[in-house]
């Protein structure tokens, strides 16, 4: 018995019909805020910025999720 292995290229993009949500977490190590997830991502900056104004809080985990779409190149 034998097996072929065929290499076929592959591209991942962001789906078309899919949004991508953001959100964001405070790292400073006594506070738990946290931006809601949101498909506005420049809000989710502007929440950062004012977080930090408000406590000067300055280190964010932010979060980004799109829904991937893998294809086959040249079929």
């Amino acid at each position: 018995m034998s097996t072929v292995l065929r290499f076929v290229q592959h591209r991942i993009t962001r789906h078309p019909q899919a949004e991508i949500t953001a959100s964001a977490q405070c790292l400073d190590p006594d506070c738990g805020w946290s931006a809601l997830p949101t498909g506005d991502v420049a809000s989710v900056d502007v929440e950062c910025m004012a977080h930090t104004g408000r406590t000067r809080h300055t280190t964010f985990a932010r979060q980004y999720e799109d829904v991937a779409l893998v294809e086959r190149i040249g079929d």
